[in-house]
């Protein structure tokens, strides 16, 4: 038995066997809508790379695009047996085990143009008439219409070239495009280049969509193509209403209300083209904004679903446009100022300062805000930062707050948040209250003098450290410190605190740990100095230390 007929028988017996087990026929391998796939076969290199070969590929499916009424399809390599391929390296014989039906499912509408070219070949060795026939059929396989039949002669071993138009006359759905030959035998009718001429499937990729106005036009829906055309097609688009101002919010080319958007000559597959349309970035704080439009049908295209054959088409849209746009007040308030004290406060973006307001303490409690507030753009972080005249900057505490709740750590920056369209930062300054401290001592004994003790060496002394606040505001972390001089020797456990010198009764230990640190006040002694500290001392206020010492 000759190695080729061995070959095709093993390859027959294949085949029934995946019929057996119910290999399915009808289903294409690809869906493509408005295109063939793989038109020219030459998604496969029979047998693999080499010298030119044939081969008879079961299921089809591994033939992408086509299918067959067989569930096989031959290839050929381009020159195999001295025939060569009438476009590219690849194309079919229709006959190969037996005569057989090769078919793609295409969405076909009643009515349409419809036009074809393709390649025919009568094989040397098959009947001396070869003839395909080009149609159009139901999934059952019955003919709707024959487009063209086109017969090849082995007396004449050339390619025929079979081109044509007509008006598709069935039902509007998906049906087979196929090419079907009743030429007994496994062999004969080759095919190559074919190729459907059908205006492409257009529609609006979405009913509705949303996206800031700092994106000009991503999210925004697209024109969807699916099908193929050999020039550019221009489809019409129509604004048909919304709130948005068309060349204020947004723009079309040429800023008119019904425009063209261009696809370039190509295959598409529910393939995104944009919709013309472009936000504008405007800095106005406003509320969301519509653009509503429409597609219309043109030369060249019709309006499908480009995804599923008859299903509904959608020809309309409208976009949410939410703005971006937000303000940050800035203020500085004065809390028991120097009158003539002076602070710049600042708003940057990255290294560039955006706002800035220069304050000066006109009184003691004054409050200034600056003439306008900045633009800013929600979601980005700015930087707020004060500059106080160096003269003064050390006699204020400084806090900063911002209205709103999208960012309360401002050490970072502000992030402006979704919905802060006007934000208020107030930068407050608060004078360090003026403490007066004063020291007096007095002589408690000298060992001699009974009733009138003088500083003399050997001599018991009271010290008392008076801190008053005379100012309107409270003071907070208060620490006075006090050098014991040479000479002066301090007696420990002899510290007491109290409201006064004269009221300095409570008990102070010398360390500066534990609860007698803060009752409400503090002592500690260390190396000759000695520490008294208060957590608080309101206006008005004061407090007082007292300690012994023994003159050396």
């Amino acid at each position: 038995m000759p190695q080729a007929l061995q070959y095709r028988m093993i390859r027959t017996l294949l085949a029934a066997l995946l019929l057996a087990f119910g290999c399915g026929l009808s289903a294409p391998a690809h869906a493509q809508l408005r295109a063939l796939e793989n038109p020219s076969f030459e998604a496969n290199d029979p047998q693999g790379p080499g010298a030119p070969n044939w081969q008879i590929l079961v299921p089809i499916i591994d033939v992408p695009g086509w299918n067959s009424t067989t569930n096989e399809i031959e290839l050929w390599d381009s020159n195999f047996n001295g025939v060569p391929a009438y476009s590219g390296n690849v194309f079919a014989e229709m006959n190969a085990n037996t005569n057989g039906t090769l078919f793609q499912n295409i969405c076909l509408i009643n009515g349409e143009p419809f036009g074809w070219t393709f390649a025919h070949r009568a094989r040397a060795g098959g009947p001396a008439t070869q003839t395909a026939r080009f149609q159009v059929a139901t999934s059952t396989g019955t003919v709707i219409q024959t487009l063209a039949t086109q017969a090849s002669t082995t007396a004449n071993q050339v390619w025929n070239v079979n081109t044509g138009t007509t008006t598709y006359i069935g039902a509007s759905g998906m049906q087979r495009v196929q090419f079907n030959t009743t030429d007994a035998g496994s062999i004969g009718n080759f095919l190559d280049a074919i190729q459907l001429s059908l205006r492409p499937f257009v529609q609006i990729s979405a009913a509705s969509s949303t996206g800031a106005e700092s994106v000009p036009s991503a999210s925004l829906a697209t024109l969807l193509v699916t099908g193929s055309t050999t020039s550019t097609l221009n489809v019409v688009v129509n604004i048909t209403g919304g709130t948005a101002t068309r060349g204020t919010d947004y723009t079309t080319p040429g800023n008119a209300a019904t425009f063209t958007v261009t696809i370039p000559a190509g295959t598409y597959y529910n393939s995104p083209i944009p919709l013309g349309i472009a936000v504008v970035d405007d800095t106005a704080v406003e509320t969301a904004e519509t653009i509503s439009y429409s597609i219309s049908a043109g030369t060249g295209y019709t309006i499908g679903n480009t995804t599923t054959c008859g299903a509904a088409v959608q020809t309309t849209g409208t976009y949410t446009i939410t703005d971006n746009d937000g303000r940050v007040t800035l203020r500085k308030q004065w809390t028991d100022a120097t009158v003539g004290d002076d602070a710049d406060v600042t708003l940057s973006r990255g290294a560039s300062v955006i706002g800035t307001l220069a304050s000066d303490a006109g009184t003691a409690g004054e409050l200034d805000t600056s003439a306008a507030p900045t633009p800013v753009v929600l979601g980005e972080t700015v930087t707020l930062a004060e500059t106080l005249n160096p003269a003064n900057a050390s006699r204020y505490f400084g806090t900063l707050a911002c209205t709103g709740a999208a960012d309360t750590n401002l050490a970072d920056g502000l992030t402006i948040g979704a919905a802060e369209t006007a934000i208020v930062c107030t930068y407050t300054n608060t004078r360090v209250p003026a403490l007066v401290v004063t020291k007096t001592s007095s002589v408690l004994s000298d060992g001699i003098n009974a009733s009138n003790p003088k500083a003399i060496p050997g001599a018991a002394l009271r010290y008392c450290i008076l801190v008053t606040n005379p100012g309107t505001l409270a003071g907070t972390t208060i620490a006075a410190t006090d050098l014991l001089p040479a000479g002066i020797t301090y007696t420990p456990g002899t510290a007491r605190s109290g409201a006064n010198c004269a009221s300095a009764t409570t008990v102070e230990d010398d360390d500066a740990t534990g609860a007698d640190e803060a009752d409400p006040y503090g002592v500690s002694f260390l190396a000759g100095t000695l520490t008294a500290t208060a957590t608080t001392l309101a206006p008005a206020a004061s407090f007082a230390i007292t300690f012994d010492a023994t003159l050396n």
